[in-house]
């Protein structure tokens, strides 16, 4: 193909296709601008990280090393507390093992207290339940000695009631006799 306008012999060529070829130019003319624009700006970033990753670089590790510094300044600082306070976790468990011997002692002594009570209390029920058969008992003897005491006064009123009439006694007497034996119920009374 040869340029119509350069007076050249050969095939005319079409107006498609001449708008088809600047398109393709133009194309190629933008796509080339763009080339250019993108890498300008990648030398220009380039540049720019390679000034920031050298000055920040400096400037992370003094800030890294600063943060170490002081972590251990930190740590030694813990490192010296510790042995103040081991002696001190030792110390409380010395202080709460003898509180827990002394605690088993006292628990012991009063554990034996009361065993010593608790037999006490036994003995003492077991007494008490004797004191209170022996109450019994003589709760009974003494209805059977009221009961006899009665009987007997009955028996002597009789009897004196009867020598009166037989004996015709002076009534001082007989009234005498009949206090006297008032006089020993009365005894047998309150001894049971």
């Amino acid at each position: 193909m040869v340029n119509a306008a350069a007076g050249t012999t050969g095939k005319a060529s079409t107006p498609t296709s001449l708008t088809k070829q600047e398109q393709q130019m133009n194309k190629l003319d933008k796509l080339t601008h763009q080339l250019e624009m993108l890498t300008n700006e990648r030398n220009e970033l380039q540049g720019i990280l390679a000034n920031y990753t050298n000055k920040d670089l400096n400037n992370r590790l003094n800030f890294e090393l600063e943060m170490l510094n002081m972590e251990h300044q930190k740590v030694m600082l813990d490192l010296q507390k510790l042995p103040k306070e081991i002696n001190e976790a030792l110390q409380k468990c010395k202080q709460l093992t003898e509180e827990t011997v002394s605690c088993r002692i006292l628990h012991n002594q009063v554990l034996n207290e009361w065993t010593q009570l608790k037999e006490k209390v036994r003995v003492l029920r077991e007494e008490n339940r004797k004191l209170r058969r022996e109450q019994i008992s003589l709760q009974e003897s003494s209805e059977e000695m009221k009961m006899l005491c009665g009987e007997a006064h009955e028996k002597i009123y009789e009897l004196s009631a009867k020598e009166m009439l037989i004996t015709n006694i002076p009534s001082i007497v007989i009234s005498v006799a009949i206090q006297s034996l008032s006089g020993k119920l009365a005894s047998c009374e309150i001894t049971g």
